[in-house]
């Protein structure tokens, strides 16, 4: 008897190891991932919230000075993981923030704002001068290496700018000035270049240096446009700087007494990281930004593995996932749920998809006569899909032979996309990676997949397309339901109806649309719609309890849910049900989605029985 249970224990042991042990390490192995990762984002600054706090603490500041520098008019960072901080859009939108506190507020730059000799660089400069106009700056100071710049090219962004160009005399021309005195409600601040003149010192409570001063003499406070800590001089000068690229946005608060003398300030550096606001009219000035480039710029200049030999066969070249599919099914289901397969989905929620420098990591073939092409809504090389990796596979697809493939096992082609700007940390746990792309591994299931969305971009769009009498379909929600519970408000669930609208219907028809199971379908489906317009917190209820009853009364679900039949009929019944219905099965005729039920996430098409891990026979 002692030995039969030692054995059953044994048995149990080594039946139940391997799964926990697999659990286990996997466990293990994101959570070194994500430690290496953190470890390598540095987020520069406090949060909004933290100097809000400070500022309105006891008495308010006479003025607040929000101020940048060394920008070189830098737009906005990649946007590759949220900890990455900077970007006009987001600057304009804490600019407003702060304002809308009622603190008196100036805003200004110390410099360094020009960069780049080239056509698309003095475009990039009128953006920045633009969205920075947007925001109301005061004024922005010339350093050295922006008046190193012609006269021609200065005065063109002159013209741009709402605001004063600060020089020093030295350098003025008719574009700029040496200085500008502002006034809110109780106190003159003056902004100088190069010295405070007499006028300035004689009217201003507070002096400001934008860029290092020439003669320090009467100056209150300096801004730097460069990086250095935060100090105050033996006679009490104030020293700040700024972070390169706009990645922070400085805050000075100063405080003073009834005779304008300073009694105290206050300096920190506010964080512009992904939990931050975007304006929209800056964001627009972007987008607007992006799509011109998109439409100037040669992609060759952003291909990539331009050294492998499979990229520089001329008669190879991109045929898309779908093609590698037909043989190798199993790799293709584990890649189609990655973040990989998402990669251009990315870029449409972060609106770079017209960024050539963005594209070419986010899709396949970027800046190849067959690969991906800016503005092709059809293609099908979006995403990082099979030939990324493995190389162009036209020759391959033709004649099957590792010869005319590649094995994907050099790492090193990895990091010229998730390099240390827009990967940090990525190089020293790529070993950790390779398992993310192990296509020997089992396809995410739909919690695993939306999980993973939400990690990456925040809400994701969970679409089930289906006919309300279809047995595949009604299986498919009653799976996919408690998972739309679970997840809640952090993702976006719609259910899409499959039918079509007749061309020429009759007087006589009881219904201008048809589906598969006739017109009891077509008027559950806009029942459904009604109810979840009507009962947003039980429609889901109600398709799984009709689900259960298709042959006996909608009503029993309705009065069972406490649902008021009586006004679903009564808006059954008016015109604007039928428009209602129109409007939601414009998406899968839009798609060409005959098949229910089929899902879609983020835009992705999956078959049910690879996401739910169920079985049928869908109806089209």
């Amino acid at each position: 008897m002692k030995r039969a249970v030692l054995i059953l224990v044994l048995l149990t042991v080594v039946v139940a190891l391997p799964p926990l042990y697999s659990q286990w390490s996997e466990s293990r192995r994101i959570k070194q991932i994500q430690e290496v990762k953190q470890q390598a984002r540095t987020v520069f600054g406090d949060q909004v919230e933290t100097v809000l706090s400070e500022l309105e603490s006891g008495e308010p500041p006479s003025v607040v000075i929000l101020y940048t520098g060394g920008t070189e008019s830098h737009l906005e960072p990649c946007g590759c993981y949220q900890e990455q901080s900077g970007g006009l859009p987001r600057r304009a939108h804490v600019v407003d923030q702060i304002r809308q506190n009622g603190f008196p507020t100036l805003l200004v730059d110390a410099g360094n704002i020009f960069d780049g000799k080239e056509q698309i660089d003095a475009k990039r400069c009128e953006v920045n001068l633009k969205a920075m106009s947007t925001m109301e700056y005061d004024a922005v100071a010339l350093s050295e290496s922006d008046l190193a710049y012609d006269k021609a090219y200065l005065s063109r962004q002159r013209t741009v700018a709402t605001f004063p160009f600060l020089a020093p005399d030295a350098a003025r021309d008719d574009f700029t000035q040496p200085f500008i005195m502002t006034q809110t409600e109780q106190h003159a601040i003056g902004f100088v270049v190069g010295e405070a003149c007499e006028e300035v010192v004689s009217q201003a409570d507070i002096v400001v240096a934008l860029g290092e001063p020439e003669n320090p003499e009467h100056i209150d406070v300096v801004i730097r446009p460069d990086e250095i800590e935060t100090t105050v001089s033996e006679d009490g000068r104030l020293y700040v700087g700024s972070k390169h690229e706009g990645k922070t946005l400085g805050v000075l608060a100063f405080w003073m007494d009834t005779s304008r003398k300073l009694t105290r300030h206050y300096t920190a550096e506010l964080a512009l990281t992904g939990d931050v606001g975007e304006s929209e009219s800056v964001r627009q000035l972007l987008t607007d930004f992006y799509r011109d480039v998109a439409a100037e710029s040669p992609s060759q200049d952003a291909r990539l593995f331009t050294e492998q030999l499979l990229e520089q066969q001329p008669k190879n070249g991109y045929v898309s996932a779908t093609a590698c599919q037909r043989c190798h099914e199993q790799e293709y289901q584990q890649w189609s749920a990655t973040r990989h397969a998402f990669a251009y989905e990315t870029l449409l929620k972060k609106e770079r998809y017209f960024d050539a420098g963005c594209v070419s990591c986010h899709t396949t073939g970027f800046g190849y006569q067959t690969g991906f092409q800016i503005g092709d809504s059809n293609s099908t090389l979006k995403g990082v899909q099979c030939e990324t990796c493995h190389g162009p596979g036209k020759q391959h697809i033709g004649n099957p032979k590792k010869s005319n493939i590649r094995s994907g096992a050099d790492t090193s082609l990895c990091l010229q996309c998730h390099d240390t700007k827009h990967s940090p940390g990525f190089e020293e746990v790529v070993a950790l990676h390779r398992k993310d792309v192990d296509h020997s591994r089992a396809p995410m299931n739909l919690e695993e997949l939306l999980a993973s969305r939400i990690a990456r971009v925040g809400k994701p769009t969970l679409e089930l397309f289906v006919m309300s009498y279809c047995p595949y379909g009604v299986q498919a929600e009653e799976k996919i339901i408690p998972i739309v519970k679970k997840f809640g408000d952090v993702i976006d669930f719609k259910l899409q109806f499959i039918a079509q609208e007749k061309e020429n219907p009759s007087a006589q028809d009881i219904t201008p649309f048809t589906s598969l199971h006739g017109y009891p379908e077509v008027a559950e489906n806009i029942r459904q719609l009604l109810i979840a317009q009507e009962y947003p917190d039980k429609y889901l209820d109600y398709i799984l309890c009709r689900g259960k009853k298709l042959d006996k009364s909608w009503e029993d679900c309705a009065e069972k849910l406490g649902i008021d039949a009586a006004k679903i009929q009564a808006l059954f019944d008016a015109p604007e049900a039928e428009q209602l219905f129109r409007e939601n099965i414009a998406r899968a005729e839009a798609l060409g989605i005959k098949a229910s039920p089929t899902i879609l996430v983020d835009g992705h098409k999956f078959r049910a029985n690879q996401l739910l891990r169920a079985s049928g026979t869908p109806c089209q």
